[in-house]
């Protein structure tokens, strides 16, 4: 099994996953943008989206692409497009495991139950699937020291909110020193999420969103 579901990129991600995401302490997070991206999150039972993700750690780099949907409170289905293990699925629906599938030879699919942090259906940088889920990214967000600041900026022709924090500990957040989450202006939902250590990106994960409900 180990051969035929190895590692399976990233989200596991969290990702977010996005996704182990930092960006302020408990009060800093409370008000402006994040406040925003809650209330948008509050009003959503879930969302199908495409998310593409490069990491770096020393001298290794990864880049996936994965086709992921959550639906509240905590159910994932996250396909590999693109990457390591690519036609590799992972589900979640809460919990400490995840079940990791991928089909072999004559359509025979072959699964296991796994640690939710197990190295196989985790990033290179660690992250699980959850990390990459927007409930993952907020709760994040909400929950990591450092000081806080926000503006408007524009990525990929899109006027977006840049919300930027300096880590407090970095010891504390996979080593990274600061992390960018670019927020919709017309969804105030995530559109990427940049994480730094010094000046080197080591994490960037771009969702696009395909449907929500």
């Amino acid at each position: 099994m180990q051969g035929s579901v190895s590692r399976i990129g990233a989200a596991a991600i969290s990702s977010v996953a996005l996704f182990a995401l930092s960006f302020a302490s408990a009060p800093a997070a409370s008000g402006g943008a994040l406040d925003q991206f809650a209330n948008a999150w509050s009003g959503l039972r879930g969302y199908n989206a495409t998310i593409q993700l490069f990491e770096a750690k020393g001298g290794s780099s990864e880049h996936a692409v994965f086709a992921y949907s959550f639906t509240k409170p905590t159910t994932v289905t996250m396909h590999v497009n693109q990457g390591p293990n690519s036609g590799a699925t992972v589900k979640w629906t809460g919990g400490s495991s995840v079940y990791a599938s991928k089909s072999g030879a004559f359509g025979i699919t072959m699964g296991k139950n796994v640690s939710l942090n197990d190295p196989m259906v985790s990033s290179l940088r660690g992250y699980s699937v959850s990390d990459l889920s927007f409930a993952g990214i907020l709760a994040h967000a909400q929950q990591t020291a450092g000081s806080v600041s926000s503006g408007s900026t524009r990525l990929d022709g899109a006027m977006v909110t840049a919300v930027t924090l300096n880590v407090a500990n970095p010891a504390q957040d996979n080593g990274m020193t600061r992390e960018v989450l670019y927020l919709s202006q017309s969804t105030q939902l995530p559109v990427r999420v940049d994480g730094f250590i010094g000046n080197q990106v080591v994490r960037m994960y771009r969702f696009t969103i395909t449907k929500s409900w």
